[in-house]
């Protein structure tokens, strides 16, 4: 379905964001990729298909992706304890001592791990980056006190970017490099994505500037997570894509890094939380399976929604943090717009 070009930049300046890029998906390929507006307002530079804007939150769909592949090559488990393979911190329940939480609970968010209030803010540059042992021990500003299990695991939804983090160290354990050095090697390379990392500080780069509701720049310092499996990709709508035709051709059996398997498995519903699968959120039955995945922070929205059976898909990033949910600003607008 053909992007309507006038109906998006009517709705652009309604919204009052600054720049836009959009890619949409039919039978299994890139069919049409559109920019729109500026990377920042007021300064005329264009948004291009390589400039690069923070996916925030979707940040945990590539995450989960690169487990599922770690999975497959059996260096993680789903469904043993964490505990199990973490080598420089141990998960613990604040009742019994020792935490049972498997992998696949942390990827659905029922852990039982529950983010401390007012937790996971940007990046203090006075501060710098924390490491995953110093975050989850509490010993950072950027989560008040140590990460625990405080619920039952299995049971209730809880979003959770702690969790999110415990996977990210867990990677690195195992893998025994960095999360950033593991992601590039295991999936940017095979998957031809060259805009995409957790630097937003590389030269030659062109990085968008974040927007708020009323267009005006969050700048001088461009906000970013300093938590790279949770929330600190940087990357542009066409890579995405990457990913999202890597899921429709592993569940046709020709994924080139996943298998149908691992499909199956990001796209199993909890039983308790039907809405929730491994990394992304779910909704529909069967071949109208749909998995989305959001990013919300200082600054930026952006949202990924893809039907892997039907082979059709919309990613669509902003530079404008608009204070209400994606589907109530200009992404609903253009997503009505495109589906319907």
């Amino acid at each position: 379905m053909p992007l309507d070009v006038a109906y998006i930049e009517e709705r652009m300046k309604h919204h009052r964001v600054p720049g836009c890029s959009i890619a949409w998906l039919e039978h299994g390929q890139l069919t049409e990729s559109k920019q729109f507006g500026t990377v920042s307002a007021g300064n005329g530079r264009p948004v291009t298909a390589d400039t690069r804007f923070n996916a925030c939150s979707m940040s945990k769909f590539l995450t989960g992706v690169l487990v599922l592949k770690l999975v497959e090559t059996g260096r993680l488990a789903l469904d043993v304890p964490v505990n199990d393979r973490l080598v420089s911190w141990q998960l613990t329940d604040v009742a019994s001592k020792r935490s049972e939480v498997t992998l696949r609970q942390v990827l659905r968010h029922e852990s039982g791990i529950v983010d401390a209030t007012d937790s996971f803010g940007e990046l203090d540059v006075t501060f710098g980056r924390p490491s995953m042992t110093a975050l989850l021990n509490g010993d950072t500003l950027y989560h008040d006190g140590p990460v625990h299990v405080t619920g039952e695991p299995g049971q209730a939804f809880h979003y959770s970017d702690a969790g999110f983090c415990l996977i990210q160290l867990l990677i690195e354990d195992v893998m025994e490099r960095p999360f950033a050095n593991v992601i590039r090697d295991e999936l940017f390379i095979p998957l031809r994505m060259h805009a995409s990392g957790y630097d937003f500080e590389v030269e030659g780069v062109a990085f968008s500037s974040g927007h708020d509701k009323h267009g005006h720049s969050v700048a001088p310092i461009i906000p970013h997570y300093p938590y790279p499996a949770a929330a600190g990709l940087w990357t542009t709508t066409e890579d995405l894509t990457r990913v999202v035709i890597e899921l429709m051709d592993a569940v046709k059996g020709n994924g080139r890094e996943l298998s149908p398997r691992a499909v199956k498995d990001m796209l199993s519903a909890s039983s308790l939380n039907p809405f929730v699968g491994l990394g992304v959120f779910l909704d529909g039955e069967q071949e109208l399976r749909e998995l989305s995945s959001l990013g919300w922070g200082i600054g930026f929205q952006s949202m990924l929604v893809a039907y892997p059976y039907i082979g059709k898909a919309m990613i669509i990033m902003t530079n404008a943090e608009l204070g209400v949910h994606q589907m109530d600003g200009l992404i609903g607008d253009i997503y009505r717009a495109t589906f319907n």
